[in-house]
This record gives C-alpha cells, sequence and structure tokens, in this order.
C-alpha cells in the first residue's frame, strides 16, 4: 500500500509522467524503507494550503508551546466584497473583508480585516470604523468593527494605507495569521498566534521604520458584554488590572508596569445574573510599554497603551471570556496572568517555514542531485524553475542576518511552498535514480 501511495502521490503532486511511474513501479516494492521515509515526507509536503500558504515545516517540539491536545487551526476565508452607497467618484464605494478563524481546542476567536474604498482610487481608504475587528466568540467584547488600532507618529497605519496581504503563516500544531501594511513611516505586521488549548489569542506586533519614529501607540476597542446604549440600557462599566479598578465615566491614565493586564466587565450585564455574553480581557508584557489609559465609557471602551519610540515588536494576549461570569473570568488573570506573562514573553513567533528554511542546504543538496544525468532529466525545467526562488529568496534572509525583515518574510511566507515540494521531488527524483 505503501508503494501505491508512493507512485499515486507522485503521479497528482509532481507530474511525474505515468509511464515513468509504471516502469519503475516493480522496482519499488523492495524499498520499503525508502518508500516509507518518502511518503512521510510527501505527507508533510502534501498538507493543505490555507490562504495561499501551504503547511510547511514544522518547529522543533515544544510541549510548553505545543500542548499535548488537539492543534490549533486556523481558516483563512475568501476575501468578501460588497457594493456599498456612492462614493464621490460617482461609483458604488465597496466593503471588503477578510475572516480568519481561530479553533484552540475549546475556544475559538475570529480575526477580521475590513476597508472601505472608492474603485476610481483604490489606495486610498474612505473613512470607518475601524480595520481589524474580533467578531467571534462574541458579538460584543472586542469590537468586531475595529478593535486593534497601530499608530506610528499619532498616524493610524491602518485608516490611512491599504492591507497588503493576509496570509495563514503557520499550520502545524500552532496557528498562525499575518497582516502586514507598507506605509510611507513604516512597514508594519499584526500577527495573531493560537496555540493549542489555550483560552487566549496571542499577538505581535512589528515595526521596520522608513522614517524617524517619535512616538508608537496601541488603541484597543471594546464592549464589555452588552451593547448597553445600542439597546437603550445602562450598565456599569469596570477594568480590573493588577493595581486598581477602574470605573465607568472616571478615565485614568497608570504607569503600564503596574497595569499589564485589564480584565473589561459589567457588574449589570453579567453571565451569572442571566445578562450579557460575558467579559474580555488582555495582557501586555510590562516591560514593553511604559503608560496605558482606560477610558471605560457607559458604552464603548477604549484602552491608549504608550510604548517608547524605539519599540519595534509589542506583544499582546487577547481573551473572550464568552458566556463566562464575572467572578471566574477575574479568577482567571488573577490567579493565571504571571504563567501567560511568561509564555508571552518567551514564545518564537517566527513561522515554522521560515524558521526551517534553509537555503545554503537546498542549494547543495541541487547541486550534488544534478551531478546525475538521470534526475536532471527527471527534474526537467523544474531545476531552473527552484534555483530562480533561491537566487530571489537568498538575499531576503541573508541581508538581515537570517532575521527576514517585515517586507522580505511577507514574501517567503507566500512562496515557501515551492521549497518544501522540490524538496520531496528532489528526494523522489534520487529514489527512482537507484532503482
Amino acid at each position: 500500500m505503501r508503494q501505491l501511495l508512493l507512485i499515486a502521490s507522485a503521479w497528482v503532486l509532481f507530474d511525474v509522467p505515468t509511464s515513468l511511474l509504471w516502469t519503475v513501479s516493480p522496482l519499488l516494492w523492495p524499498v520499503s524503507d525508502r518508500a516509507t521515509a518518502w511518503t512521510e515526507g510527501l505527507q508533510a509536503a502534501e498538507r493543505p494550503a490555507v490562504g495561499g500558504v501551504g503547511e510547511v515545516g514544522r518547529p522543533a517540539p515544544n510541549e510548553a508551546e505545543e500542548g499535548t491536545g488537539p492543534a490549533a487551526i486556523v481558516d483563512l476565508g475568501p476575501v468578501q466584497t460588497q457594493a456599498l452607497d456612492q462614493a464621490p467618484s460617482g461609483q458604488a464605494k465597496v466593503h471588503r473583508s477578510q475572516l480568519a478563524k481561530f479553533t484552540l481546542g475549546q475556544c475559538r476567536f475570529g480575526i477580521q480585516y475590513h476597508a472601505t474604498v472608492d474603485p476610481a482610487h483604490p489606495d486610498q481608504l474612505l473613512p470607518s470604523e475601524g480595520y481589524l475587528g474580533m467578531p467571534e466568540p462574541s458579538s460584543s467584547n472586542w469590537y468586531h468593527g475595529g478593535f486593534v488600532f497601530v499608530l506610528v507618529n499619532g498616524q493610524d497605519i491602518g485608516r490611512r494605507t491599504p492591507l497588503s496581504s493576509m496570509t495563514v503563516s503557520e499550520r502545524t500544531r500552532r496557528a498562525m495569521v499575518d497582516l502586514v501594511w507598507h506605509d510611507p513611516l513604516a512597514d508594519v505586521r499584526v500577527r495573531f498566534l493560537g496555540l493549542p488549548g489555550r483560552d487566549h489569542l496571542l499577538c505581535e506586533i512589528a515595526l521596520d521604520p522608513k522614517e524617524p519614529i517619535h512616538a508608537v501607540e496601541l488603541h484597543l476597542a471594546c464592549y464589555p458584554s452588552y451593547f448597553t446604549s445600542w439597546n437603550k440600557r445602562d450598565g456599569a462599566r469596570r477594568i480590573r488590572t493588577p493595581s486598581t479598578l477602574v470605573e465607568q465615566g472616571r478615565p485614568v491614565t497608570l504607569p503600564a508596569a503596574k497595569n499589564w493586564w485589564g480584565v473589561y466587565y459589567d457588574e449589570v450585564f453579567d453571565v451569572a445574573k442571566g445578562e450579557g455574553e460575558g467579559p474580555c480581557a488582555m495582557l501586555l508584557l510590562p516591560e514593553e510599554a511604559t503608560q496605558i489609559a482606560f477610558n471605560p465609557g457607559s458604552y464603548g471602551v477604549t484602552t491608549r497603551v504608550s510604548y517608547p519610540a524605539q519599540t519595534r515588536r509589542m506583544r499582546l494576549a487577547f481573551w473572550d471570556f464568552h458566556a463566562q461570569a464575572n467572578a471566574p473570568s477575574l479568577a482567571r488573570l488573577q490567579s493565571g496572568a504571571d504563567l501567560v506573562r511568561k509564555e508571552l514573553a518567551a514564545v518564537d513567533f517566527t513561522p515554522a517555514a521560515i524558521k526551517n528554511l534553509d537555503v545554503k542546504a537546498l542549494r547543495a543538496e541541487l547541486q550534488h542531485a544534478l551531478q546525475s544525468e538521470t534526475i536532471r532529466k527527471a527534474l526537467a525545467g523544474k531545476t531552473q524553475e527552484i534555483r530562480a526562488w533561491l537566487d530571489q529568496s537568498a538575499p531576503l534572509l541573508e541581508s538581515s542576518g537570517g532575521k527576514p525583515t517585515i517586507r522580505a518574510e511577507e514574501l517567503l511566507v507566500q512562496s515557501v511552498e515551492k521549497y518544501e515540494r522540490f524538496r520531496w521531488e528532489l528526494k523522489l527524483a534520487e529514489l527512482l535514480s537507484t532503482l
């Protein structure tokens, strides 16, 4: 059966001529060990692509990150478009959105990008509530219309610059999605990471400046548990931090070092009282930020996090305690925040495909394999294709000392599937050449 899988998979995946496969297939039966090794590798290369990116590579096992239960899953849906009212050009405005759904075991999260444009000026965004929302698991809590806003030098990057790409950057036991903007001030990436069995979604925001940076901020927006004003109801918004309780209508600015997490809840709309959807929460690394400003209004609640101007990476964790009462949600952060903070600080946000990419080794493999005339014929014109990819990819890695820039990593993540597929084509050709 393994040999049959080898033959069929090679035909489907690598377009190996049928005549060649049937010629060599009787010779494959004795090579069960080699066939098994190749088939196992093939299964890794065969993992389904999502959002244009295959599940390629995989980091060394890390029980702290990967857990022992079911793998984290992410599904990136297609771009959705909707015609709206008339734009200034006379054409209908176009609203575009794309949704990534994370499943981390019992917990799930949705991350959705939004933008509205005038088709006559597609590079200019029209005003909107926001651009990066969390529509799942709750309709309230972290706002579906926009819950994270990245500001550089006071300019909201996502409000003024169209998104370059939204891509699944890893699907191993971990699940990862990247959103990238190329703004005149800086290249910006927001990367969400889901780990198996967690009740929170991790996030890393990265900047590669193009101009001098003198201010970096994140703005967060939520509607804890319930859309009060929309439903003509009054609530009692609260934010519990490690050091204080912030009450509705009393905005305050505090040092981030002592207020590095917050549980956003409503004392009226508490699931324990049969009201609301449950609280939400966030956590940041206290050593990264300088101050945090909370403004709990009677409807929306905003948070402004300030960072030093030299900041290039910001990490956060987000919870949506859907259908959970206030008390256990508060207890979750009060008792478990330290562990999550340590995990957030230590976790490697590098996609497995980038971490495992070894251009130098692939060049050596290719050079060695092409010494065989049989292998050269089997690979045909694909050697030129992979050489062109290597020539394009190597500088992206080498110019940054093995740590690609945001722009380089964006390109690598979108094309690295070629690398993995070719490696297994090369292995198949080598196997066939020994028969």
